[in-house]
């Protein structure tokens, strides 16, 4: 398990903006300790994210338990490779498409930084990627237990990957309502979990229960002993209607406001931590939510 994360904040404002999101920037130079540096020299910045908190998570795994070939690759991410798509669309319109940009094309597909994990690591099991906004993480998760109970793979290096671009800030401060009410950033980072189906010997805890629903239709079923961790939409505000469908809970905590699709999966490596239950709730969009329920080690 691994994470790659900065928590000092930027400028991301595009020039003449007054009122600007602030941003975090990871620093991704110790990927130089897993891989060498002519394999990452046309490599953008979300997959150098992603491939340097596989590869920490991949260091902090006993080899012995794991089998490269009968392990899987999951990546989620909410938006993708914002900046490359950018720059690709740029370098379209600047040149033509007979001369676009070959190497921002390639890096812009969201399924990029799975294949340069598994290009770069040698994990040769099934590889995909989820991307389904707020629901990305939790989805991935979803996925990935399917996997280990159908016996597809004995492993999977699940991870997520999210980066800032200029363009994404300025339709943060521009579009959402929270600009002017409190201090906002959007988070950027990356990271992994290597998942199996041993409970006993697991070394942080276990997922014990996974969902996504319709807070309008279902039970959220929140257990009293745990801890509720709330977490907002990335790509809209925290609706007043599931706050109040939670008030009767005094144990909520509402974290501040972070944007990014892919936050839970930082959040599940904070829970880690805490050596308590932790129920945590990342609200969508529609009433949709979802549920990870996350237990520490035994």
């Amino acid at each position: 398990m691994a994470a790659v994360f900065t928590e000092g904040s930027d400028s991301g404002c595009l020039s003449g903006q007054k009122n600007c999101v602030n941003r975090t920037v990871d620093d991704t130079s110790q990927l130089y300790d897993f891989l060498p540096k002519k394999k990452l020299r046309r490599i953008d910045h979300l997959s150098r994210m992603a491939l340097l908190a596989a590869g920490k998570a991949l260091e902090d795994t006993d080899p012995e338990l794991i089998n490269k070939d009968d392990t899987g690759i999951i990546m989620a991410t909410g938006f993708g490779a914002l900046q490359t798509t950018f720059d690709f669309l740029d370098s379209y319109i600047e040149k033509g498409d007979k001369l676009a940009s070959p190497t921002h094309f390639s890096n812009s597909v969201h399924n990029a930084a799975a294949a340069h994990i598994s290009i770069g690591y040698g994990i040769t099991g099934p590889n995909l990627t989820v991307s389904q906004f707020d629901m990305s993480f939790i989805s991935a998760l979803i996925t990935a237990k399917a996997w280990l109970e159908t016996g597809a793979v004995k492993a999977v290096l699940l991870g997520t990957s999210d980066a800032f671009c200029d363009v994404l800030g300025y339709c943060i401060d521009r579009f959402t309502s929270q600009k002017g009410t409190k201090e906002y950033s959007f988070g950027e980072g990356a990271a992994f979990f290597m998942l199996t189906r041993d409970v006993k010997n697991t070394k942080y805890g276990y997922f014990e229960d996974i969902h996504i629903g319709n807070y309008e239709c279902d039970d959220l079923n929140i257990p009293n002993e745990s801890l509720l961790i709330l977490s907002p939409s990335a790509t809209s505000i925290c609706n007043d209607k599931f706050i109040s469908f939670l008030k009767n809970n005094n144990k909520t905590f509402v974290r501040e406001h972070l944007f990014s699709p892919t936050d839970s999966s930082l959040d599940a490596i904070f829970a880690t931590n805490l050596l308590q239950k932790v129920c945590y709730i990342k609200i969508g969009q529609g009433g949709e939510y979802g549920k990870m329920m996350l237990s520490p080690s035994v």
